[in-house]
């Protein structure tokens, strides 16, 4: 439960957990104990849009019951019984009944477009929030398109339904409760003939709903599937290129749209058998309702007028009864997006923020390293017994060959997981204790493949930092060797998605310039400059050793060290590998 409150940052949150209001035990009810966890903070805060577009139903449903009877006096007692006046009178409420019923509708349906927006963006988000609370770790076994299509399609779809349910269905179901007391007042007989239909409609809809349930599921299944394939097309470009692969690129995506349509026309199909049914329920139902009533009239026990009306409110029973089993049947199809979308929703992040954090202390400190151990989730441990202590302003090199654990040590470093055995103390302080925040603020990490985002220089530099100024952005820009080229634009130049105009060694000077303008402590340099010609990689990190002596640097380095100058410390990581024996 403490998981969904801190997703979400609702302040109703914890209200909503700790009594079982009548919105909370609804939602439980409608889509699930677990999914409820999470769902009922996002939808507590428009309790009052809620109950004030339902009141608003209840009268839009009851105007509506209104205009089919004033008919039923416009021909009785205006047209049959020759009475001009109430003719004119009857004919001008009617107008105005059926006005008012039209902006009533016209006030629901604005102010339900406002409200369902704003929960769908809160949905989307809650489940922004719970993505980039997880680790590399958890984001290496997800796809991206996969994730896209559970934020778009998934989401869309369980906001629709908790309005329409919420909302619209209070309207249908006084809209049928209505209707079928007028059946009852102009004709009990035929309205007799009209229940009839429900239990048939029920007993069709409950066979149907396993089915509808199944294909909604396979139609969302694919549609992720294939906005998997677009995404890793579409961020793969250079290397399918590169590799003449896009033939199969190319077949892939087509087997995936072909199984889309395929999942699309046998939902559609379906959808088509369930629409049809009741239609022709409803067709029968309509003909022996003109059929007996129409004898009656023949006859002189029923008036013309009453049998119109009954027609018309025969609508109110057969609509909203409709309206409601697509409702449940709805919540079938509904189920399948909440499933995906609760993959997002009740993901555990593999790292937790202190209840209480505590604030580091001003001024530099050491980074102590006491007997840490990692293994990942599913493999052999790739390190133990790592014990060191690197002091404020030191220049250390964190070495040893691919795979033994260099990047997962730097990504402990800013917790992004932490160490199954051993503790991380910066500043005397356990990182558990301090809030993520403020370590990753302290320290700055820069990736091998960093990413650049689309926007300007000024959007990417100021992503660690928000209020840098055009000097501070130029004063790293030339650290890095980077001024001259964006000397035209300066700040505004415009960069393209992933920075595809860039090559490799400019963008992971701008990644680079982009950690140089954080506040950091520590900065932590992957294999930072693997595409920058050592010459350069000389000058910079002589800048950078001469402008942040007194900031900690560890530097990931397979080979050719000299060209990133000299260190105060090395730490081979291979030495602490399982079997090689802890050494210092």
């Amino acid at each position: 439960m403490k998981q969904a409150t801190a997703l979400t940052g609702v302040p109703e949150a914890d209200k909503a957990t700790r009594r079982p209001t009548l919105l909370r035990v609804l939602l439980k009810r409608l889509f699930g104990p677990r999914e409820a966890l999470w769902l009922t903070p996002l939808v507590l805060p428009y309790r009052w849009p809620l109950a004030a577009l339902f009141a608003l139903s209840l009268v839009t449903a009851l105007a509506a019951l209104i205009p089919p009877y004033l008919t039923k006096l416009v021909i009785d007692r205006g047209l049959m019984a020759g009475d001009k006046q109430a003719l004119v009178f009857f004919v001008v409420l009617l107008f105005a009944v059926g006005l008012a019923a039209l902006a009533l509708g016209a006030v629901n349906s604005l102010l339900h477009l406002r409200f369902s927006a704003r929960l769908l963006a809160d949905l989307r988000r809650a489940a922004v929030k719970t993505i980039l609370a997880q680790s590399p770790r958890w984001q290496a076994r997800q796809k991206t398109g996969e994730l896209m299509s559970r934020l778009d399609g998934d989401a869309g779809e369980v906001q629709q339904f908790t309005f329409a349910v919420l909302v619209t269905g209070a309207g249908s179901l006084l809209r049928l409760l209505g209707g079928l007391v007028m059946l009852f007042v102009l004709s009990p007989k035929l309205a007799v003939l009209a229940l009839a239909l429900a239990p048939v409609e029920l007993f069709f809809f409950a066979r149907a709903r396993p089915l509808t349930h199944m294909r909604a599921r396979d139609v969302r299944a694919a549609r992720g599937h294939l906005a998997s394939s677009l995404a890793e097309t579409i961020a793969g470009l250079t290397s399918l290129r590169a590799l003449n692969a896009t033939r199969q690129a190319e077949d892939l995506i087509d087997r995936r749209q072909n199984a889309l349509v395929a999942a699309l026309m046998s939902s559609q199909v379906w959808s088509e058998v369930t629409r049809s049914v009741p239609m022709v329920l409803t067709a029968i139902l309509r003909g022996a309702v003109f059929l007996i009533g129409g004898l009656a009239v023949i006859e002189g026990t029923m008036p013309l007028g009453s049998l119109i009306a009954f027609t018309a409110y025969l609508g109110f029973l057969i609509g909203p009864m409709q309206s409601l089993i697509s409702l449940w049947h709805g919540q079938a199809r509904m189920k399948a997006a909440l499933d995906r979308l609760d993959h997002i929703m009740s993901a555990q992040p593999d790292v937790r923020a202190p209840e209480t954090p505590l604030a580091l202390p001003a001024g530099p400190g050491p980074l102590v390293l006491s007997d840490i151990a990692y293994a990942p989730t599913e493999g052999a441990a790739l390190f133990t017994g790592l014990s060191t202590v690197i002091l404020a302003g030191s220049k250390v090199r964190l070495s040893g060959p691919s795979g033994v654990g260099k990047s997962t040590l730097l990504s402990l470093l800013q917790r992004h997981d932490d160490p199954g055995a051993g503790s991380i103390l910066l500043h005397g302080i356990d990182l558990r204790r301090l809030a993520l925040r403020d370590l990753r603020e302290a320290v700055a990490l820069v990736p091998q493949k960093g990413h650049v985002f689309s926007g300007t220089l000024a959007d990417n530099l100021r992503l660690g930092c928000a209020q840098a100024s055009d000097e501070d952005m130029r004063r790293v820009l030339d650290l890095v060797e980077l001024a001259g080229r964006f000397e035209t634009a300066g700040p505004d130049t415009r960069l393209g998605e992933g920075g595809l105009e860039l090559s490799g060694g400019e963008r992971q000077r701008l990644c680079l310039a982009r950690a140089l303008l954080q506040p950091f402590r520590i900065l932590l340099l992957d294999e930072s400059l693997s595409e920058v010609d050592p010459e350069r990689v000389g000058r910079i990190m002589a800048r950078i050793d001469g402008t942040y002596s007194e900031h900690t640097r560890i530097v990931v380095t397979h080979s050719d060290s000299d060209r990133y100058g000299d260190f105060d410390m090395e730490i081979d990581l291979k030495t602490f590998a399982p079997g090689q024996g802890a050494a210092s």
